[in-house]
Parts: C-alpha cells; sequence; structure tokens
C-alpha cells in the first residue's frame, strides 16, 4: 500500500500509456468507465463516518467552499470564455463543475491537509453535483451543443447514489469494510487504471491522428490543473494553512473520470478527447504538488 500511495501519479500515468497500446473495448467502452467510476466511489464511501454529528462539523465551511468552487466559478468562467470561444467556454464549464476526486481525502493526507475536512468536501460536491451538473449543463450551454438532461441525471445517479446505496448494508460487516479500506488505494487505482486505458483506447486514432491538437490540449490542461489548484489555495485566504491545501486538493484533483464518462456518453469526439489528455494532465500536476506545499512557508498556521 505504501508503494501505490508513493508512486500513485506514475502508476495512473503508466495506464494511460497502456491504453495507448491495447486495442480499444468498442462500444462498451462508456459502460466500463461508468462502472469502474462507480466501483471507486462505492470503495470511497466506507471511509466517510456517516454520523449526523461527524458531517456537521465545518458543514458551513465545506457548503461555502463548495458554492464558490462548484457551481459560482463555473457559472463565472463560462460566460467570461463564451466570448473568445464557445468550445472552450463548454470544455471549462464542465471541468469546473466537476466535483472533488474520490482519492482526494488520499492526497490531501499526502500533503498535509485535513483528511476529515476533504471527506465532507468530496460528499457534499459528489452529491449536488448529482443535480448541479445536469441543471448547469442542461440550462447555460443553450444552442451549442444539447444536453439530454434526463439522462445525465440518470449517469450521475448510476455512478453516484446506487454505489451509496449499495454500501450501507455493507458497511456493517466488519470484514468487509476494514477490506475495502485497508486496500482502498488499491481499489481505487485499480478503478482510475480501467477509466484511463478504455478511454484511452478508444480514443487512440483521434490522439494519434491529431498530435498538434493533442499537443495544445495537453499545454491547455497542464496549466489549467495548476490553476484549479491555486484558486482553491487562494480562494478563503482567512483560513490555515492545512485548511488551504485541503481546498486546494479538493479543487484541483477533480473527478475527471467523471468527466470522462459524461463527455463519452454526451458530448462530440473532441471533448472527450480533450478529456482523455486532461487525464494525463490531471496526473502529471499530482507528481510536483508534494514538494509544493511542503517547500511553501506557511504565513502564520
Amino acid at each position: 500500500m505504501r508503494f501505490i500511495q508513493r508512486y500513485f501519479g506514475l502508476l495512473l500515468l503508466l495506464s494511460c500509456l497502456i491504453g495507448m497500446m491495447v486495442p480499444s473495448f468498442g462500444d462498451i467502452t462508456p459502460r466500463l468507465v461508468m462502472i469502474a467510476l462507480a466501483f471507486i466511489i462505492f470503495c470511497s464511501f466506507f471511509q466517510i463516518e456517516l454520523s449526523p454529528r461527524v458531517l456537521a462539523v465545518d458543514f458551513s465551511l465545506s457548503l461555502k467552499f463548495y458554492l464558490l468552487r462548484f457551481v459560482l466559478l463555473p457559472v463565472v468562467v463560462f460566460f467570461v470564455l463564451k466570448w473568445f470561444s464557445e468550445f472552450y467556454a463548454l470544455l471549462m464549464l464542465l471541468i469546473f463543475l466537476l466535483p472533488a476526486a474520490v482519492a482526494s481525502p488520499s492526497f490531501t493526507i499526502l500533503f498535509g491537509g485535513k483528511p476529515e475536512l476533504s471527506l465532507k468536501i468530496l460528499i457534499y460536491s459528489s452529491f449536488l453535483s448529482v443535480l448541479s451538473i445536469p441543471l448547469v449543463l442542461g440550462l447555460l450551454p443553450g444552442s451549442l451543443v444539447r444536453v439530454n438532461a434526463g439522462q445525465l441525471l440518470l449517469t450521475m445517479v448510476y455512478t453516484i447514489v446506487i454505489p451509496f446505496l449499495f454500501h450501507l448494508p455493507l458497511r456493517k460487516l466488519p470484514s468487509v469494510r476494514n477490506i475495502i479500506v485497508r486496500y482502498n488505494a488499491l481499489f481505487t487505482l485499480m478503478g482510475l487504471g480501467m477509466i484511463f486505458i478504455a478511454a484511452t483506447a478508444r480514443n487512440k486514432p483521434a490522439i494519434l491522428g491529431n498530435p498538434a491538437l493533442v499537443g495544445l490540449y495537453a499545454v491547455i490542461t497542464i496549466i489549467l490543473y495548476f490553476i484549479l489548484y491555486w484558486i482553491g489555495y487562494l480562494l478563503m485566504p482567512a483560513q490555515t494553512r492545512k485548511v488551504r491545501i485541503t481546498m486546494s486538493i479538493s479543487s484541483g484533483a477533480n473527478n475527471i473520470g467523471l468527466g470522462v464518462t459524461i463527455t463519452a456518453l454526451f458530448f462530440p469526439g473532441n471533448m472527450n478527447v480533450f478529456f482523455i489528455v486532461a487525464q494525463l494532465a490531471w496526473v502529471l500536476a499530482l507528481i510536483p504538488l508534494r514538494k509544493i506545499f511542503h517547500t511553501e512557508q506557511a504565513p502564520g498556521s
């Protein structure tokens, strides 16, 4: 487990490279991605203490961060970018709407944040996104793209709500819960690896056939992820450094697997390719974070 936690980013990068070498899974790719994402989220729920007392702690802080980072900011970014490019406005809208990744609490521990706060942001952003993503994507883009809000809502339910309901009786079994908690890093790696391999393999012709476009997407997404981490860190400057690190991770380590799933099901090819490339940027951005957070001096924290 220590090996997986230490080299998590590199192992995910390896899964992307495997996807470039294996044949496409064809029409079952979106279903495989959905199942893998549901499995990751299912496992993550076993790490969460669901008592009302625990969930009530930092509730207002978590909700305020969610509204600023996952609702207000995506809308503002969309309207600003729409003046320059409708395509990139839609891309940025979706990537900013994505909730915190299920692996974000693990990253928060690695980078010196507050994992209990990270868990709450994960819970609130994941469950609220079941409504916010279909609602915003159904209303804002207008003529840019037609999104079936009902089908998108069902996808969110299948990947977030049903895994939560399915885990409830199993979390009462100590043997099951102990295994999933103990090997959560492995299960998360397996799920994300499956998503990255399947989605990359499906889009391999587009990736190899448009190297200039892929290169452009790579530059954009790498810069974007550093901006997302930076925004999270600066969003609430009055908070302690540990809280700001937690918010940075919750902002930057978003659920890119959900983005790949949504674009594979509901959007044109180039948008899915963008999110495939964003997967690589998501992984690469994790590598320097530990050094950045560990070397940064915390004023008054």
